[in-house]
């Protein structure tokens, strides 16, 4: 028995309002997660930058691999905590 017309319609238009709504969803979170990634390179790179300005030797070093430090590891879980929420999300 076929699904009748007005049914049908009003199907194809809540499918459409949820697909709209998933899709805005995974791209305020991936904006969410553009801006978590440069906020982690840029607090990286006012280390390395400071070790730059630093007179003292060793405290330069320290700041300079401290400014990897919060770099590397801070993208890399920024990126892990996106794909965590995508997979909850069902995005991919």
């Amino acid at each position: 028995m076929p699904i009748p017309r007005k049914s049908y319609d009003e199907m194809i238009a809540r499918s459409e309002a949820e697909h709209r709504a998933a899709r805005g969803e995974t791209v305020r979170d991936l904006l969410k997660t553009c801006g978590h990634m440069a906020f982690w390179v840029l607090a990286g790179w006012s280390f390395i930058g400071l070790s730059a300005h630093i007179t003292n030797e060793t405290l330069g070093w320290i700041l300079y691999w401290a400014g990897f430090a919060v770099w590397i590891p801070g993208v890399l879980f920024s990126l892990l905590a996106a794909y965590r929420r995508g997979e909850k999300r069902g995005d991919w």
